[in-house]
């Protein structure tokens, strides 16, 4: 639980500034902020959480775009749309760390 941050990969702007609020009782805050945009491109959801099976992954209820994420020691590590971790060259950027 707690606030985490980070700023992941974009294919068409310099950065998705992204910012996850995990609270006890099973509820987010995500704030999305695409970088370099000529539009503000700030978007915001909320609501629950779900805990995978083993406990290791949690999947932002509601959220758009991706929305689960391997939780590790004071980190989040976004996961693909299929939930899988990312790979390739870029793969260590897509964390987001608690503040």
């Amino acid at each position: 639980f707690g606030v985490y941050e980070g700023v992941v990969p974009c294919a068409d702007c310099e950065g998705i500034y992204t910012r996850v609020e995990l609270d006890k009782a099973g509820t987010y805050r995500r704030i999305v902020h695409y970088l370099g945009k000529e539009d503000l491109n700030i978007y915001e959801s909320d609501g629950s959480f779900l805990w995978n099976e083993e406990g290791n992954t949690i999947t932002l209820e509601g959220a758009e775009g991706a929305n689960m994420y391997f939780v590790a020691e004071n980190r989040l590590i976004q996961l693909d749309l299929q939930g899988m971790k990312i790979t390739g060259e870029l793969a260590e950027l897509y964390e987001l760390k608690k503040q």
